[in-house]
């Protein structure tokens, strides 16, 4: 009861603080509401007209590396980007108009790179607030909930302890993952009355399950009204351990900081991802060219964020592969994401040169005794296979065999056992990593990702 009151003070003091400010974060809401449920409608199509001619002729007048661009027709006529030609040019790309201002400052972790950082104006800031909110609320979370955030904490994320009981969040951190950090954290877990959300890699939700199967845990009663993975995908064998030891909705997000929300999977949906419309334009452009590929074929992420003015972020190619959906009548009329395959970088590719889907890993998991495990792609037919497994495995032999199977049967496919699979710097666990750069696709193969 007394937790209950607590999640209602919060989710009035929320409203009410906005409220007190002009109610900025609740109109953003009421737009992206209108915008996503009525996506069809002449006037939601029109309101996304709006913000993004808005935003292309406030990038050609007031930035230096948007200037040259001044004529422009349709949003094609707009080079596509990424993060090191925003590094390259980062005071060109700053808007004239919010320079000196009171903007955000985020920044990256850089765990596959270089880190990353851009700034966001005021109604950006706010914006994203109410995409989250709008975004939780459909996936079962309303302000609040106790929000178990389980990620690397770095000190440029980590919250006050006021901030955290504001948000009522609970910060769990991956780098500490050991069999008595898990213990204590299910007996938190059990004993917090309140109603919850787990938020956390998907790496981090397999470590769980695999210290509660190891470990012979039965169901956990715990209130839990979803979880959302992201960062990283979720294998079906995850997400039926996360069911079955949680009780509670498990969905995927596909999200960056420098951006924010782009889809999430909804209760219903399956496994289509919703993609945030309201707040970004979004394109899936041929791996190597910067042409659009059809539905259902895989592509670069694209994205524009109709609402950074302070830093325009046009045509941002994000490094991660889709493949988008026609319309959908689930998502109100609007395509969504069929499957987000994750970064370009760590696309392994079959034998003869086509993409094979990165859940091809995800074959591994049902074996015991295999406690970690990393595909690596060395040259275009050469991979290993990185495992940390308990004494006395011996299917070596039947997981080469396999692998085979999807990547050609003149792949080498060597195994190289380890004492553990090392963390990125931002506490994710990478399953996937090519090597091997590509010079040449074939032209003559469509670059589609088979099914595995």
């Amino acid at each position: 009861m007394v937790q209950s009151l607590l999640e209602k003070m919060r989710k009035y003091s929320f409203w009410s603080l906005d409220f007190l400010k002009g109610g900025r974060v609740r109109s953003h809401y009421k737009d992206i509401a209108f915008i996503l449920e009525n996506y069809t409608s002449e006037a939601s199509q029109n309101r996304r007209d709006e913000l993004l001619h808005n935003l292309l002729t406030h990038a050609v007048s007031t930035t230096v590396f948007y200037a040259p661009f001044k004529n422009f027709k349709t949003l094609s006529d707009f080079p596509v980007i990424n993060k090191s030609i925003i590094r390259d040019h980062k005071e060109d790309v700053l808007s004239s108009t919010y320079m000196g201002k009171n903007n955000r400052e985020i920044s990256t972790s850089g765990s596959s790179g270089t880190p990353f950082t851009t700034l966001q104006n005021k109604a950006k800031e706010e914006r994203n607030t109410a995409d989250t909110i709008y975004f939780k609320k459909k996936a079962g979370f309303e302000v609040g909930y106790r929000l178990y955030y389980i990620r690397k904490w770095f000190k440029m994320h980590t919250k006050s302890n006021l901030t955290t009981w504001l948000r009522n969040i609970k910060m769990v951190d991956v780098t500490e993952f050991s069999d008595e950090y898990l213990s204590d954290f299910i007996t938190t877990v059990k004993k917090d009355d309140s109603t919850k959300v787990f938020l956390a890699y998907s790496s981090a939700l397999r470590e769980i399950c695999n210290y509660l199967e190891r470990t012979g845990a039965t169901p956990i009663k715990a209130d839990i009204s979803c979880i959302i993975a992201m960062s990283e995908a979720l294998s079906d064998r995850t997400r039926a351990q996360l069911e079955k030891y949680f009780d509670a909705p498990v969905l995927s997000r596909y999200s960056n900081l420098e951006n924010g929300i782009l889809s999430l999977q909804l209760p219903g949906g399956g496994d289509l991802f919703h993609i945030n419309w309201a707040s970004y334009y979004i394109e899936i452009l041929h791996p190597d060219k910067d042409i659009p590929v059809a539905h259902g074929e895989v592509g670069r992420v694209v994205v524009t964020d109709l609402f950074n003015h302070c830093m325009p972020m046009i045509r941002y190619d994000t490094g991660d592969l889709a493949i988008m959906s026609g319309e959908n009548e689930y998502f109100n009329g609007a395509p969504g994401f069929l499957k987000v395959e994750g970064r370009k970088m760590d696309v392994i590719y079959k034998t003869d040169g086509r993409i094979q889907s990165p859940f091809i890993i995800f074959h591994l998991e049902p074996y015991a005794d295999i406690k970690q495990f990393q595909l690596i792609q060395e040259e275009r037919k050469k991979y290993i296979l990185k495992l940390n497994v308990e004494q006395g495995f011996d299917k070596g032999q039947e997981l080469i065999a396999m692998l085979k199977s999807y990547l050609g049967t003149d792949a080498d496919v060597q195994i190289d056992f380890v004492q553990g699979i090392p963390q990125l710097s931002s506490g994710k666990r990478r399953l996937t990593v090519n090597n091997y750069l590509k010079e040449k696709i074939d032209e003559s193969l469509k670059p589609q990702i088979e099914n595995v």
